[in-house]
């Protein structure tokens, strides 16, 4: 059984009774806070849209049009890939076209 800490001062918590979603509760004894377990998919929605980025698929292929999927994905639109740091000096200026000002 997986030992669950208390985020505020990291020790061990007991079970303090369900929520009406379904979610456990749990109780810290040490400073006396009830809270709940979040689960982190981040890597899922990532892995999601890596796998549709790199495919032909479309979003209105996907079930609800694909609204859903531009929901849990619209936070990695703004995840810019950085090129490759380049250690040696060049006569010619490279731009990537994405930002002139």
């Amino acid at each position: 059984m997986r030992q669950i800490k208390c985020p505020d001062c990291n020790e061990t918590c007991i079970k303090h009774g369900v929520l009406k979603s379904g979610s456990q509760r749990w109780f810290c004894k040490h400073c006396k806070v009830a809270f709940t377990v979040k689960i982190n998919n981040l890597s899922k929605e990532l892995s999601l849209f890596l796998n549709w980025l790199f495919s032909t698929d479309i979003q209105a292929d996907m079930p609800g049009k694909g609204r859903t999927f531009r929901r849990k994905t619209a936070k990695f639109w703004s995840i810019w890939p950085l090129p490759p740091k380049v250690e040696e000096v060049h006569d010619v200026v490279y731009l990537d076209g994405i930002y002139l000002a």
